[in-house]
This record gives C-alpha cells, sequence and structure tokens, in this order.
C-alpha cells in the first residue's frame, strides 16, 4: 500500500514542480478559444451584413441592433421584412 501512496505522491510533486508551465498552458488554451468565439462571431456579423445588402437590392442598407434596413429614399428608412 506504501507503494501506491509513494507513487501518487511522486506524481502530486511532479505536476506541483511544474505549476508556472500549467499556468502558462492554462493561459495559452483559454486565449485560444477567445479567438475561436471572436472569429466565429466575426463570420456571423459578416454574413449578416451581406444578408442585408441582398435583401435591399437594388437600394442601400443599414444593420443597426442585428436588424435589417433599407434605404427607401435619401431620408426614409423602411425595415427590410417590410418591403
Amino acid at each position: 500500500m506504501n507503494k501506491v501512496f509513494d507513487f501518487f505522491k511522486s506524481v502530486w510533486f511532479w505536476f506541483y514542480d511544474r505549476t508556472p508551465l500549467w499556468i502558462v498552458l492554462g493561459f495559452f488554451g483559454l486565449m485560444s478559444l477567445g479567438l475561436i468565439k471572436k472569429s466565429d462571431i466575426a463570420i456571423k456579423v459578416k454574413q449578416d451584413e451581406l444578408n442585408c445588402r441582398l435583401e435591399c437590392i437594388p437600394n442601400s442598407s443599414e444593420l443597426f441592433s442585428n436588424q435589417c434596413w433599407c434605404y427607401y429614399d435619401n431620408k426614409t428608412l423602411i425595415k427590410a421584412d417590410k418591403r
């Protein structure tokens, strides 16, 4: 039984001695996940903007608060779904 405890103790000390390494690896892991999420959000925003432009052809469009608005004339905006 002492051999088992000695083994787990040696494994624990191996991890404990390398604590700065685990902190750095955890930091880079979290940064990687954040960058992946950021790129996913950016792709979705670009797709929404493109869909808004396509709905309003041949007029110009604006995307406000995830709602597409089309220019009816120089001063008037109408919602894309009411066009």
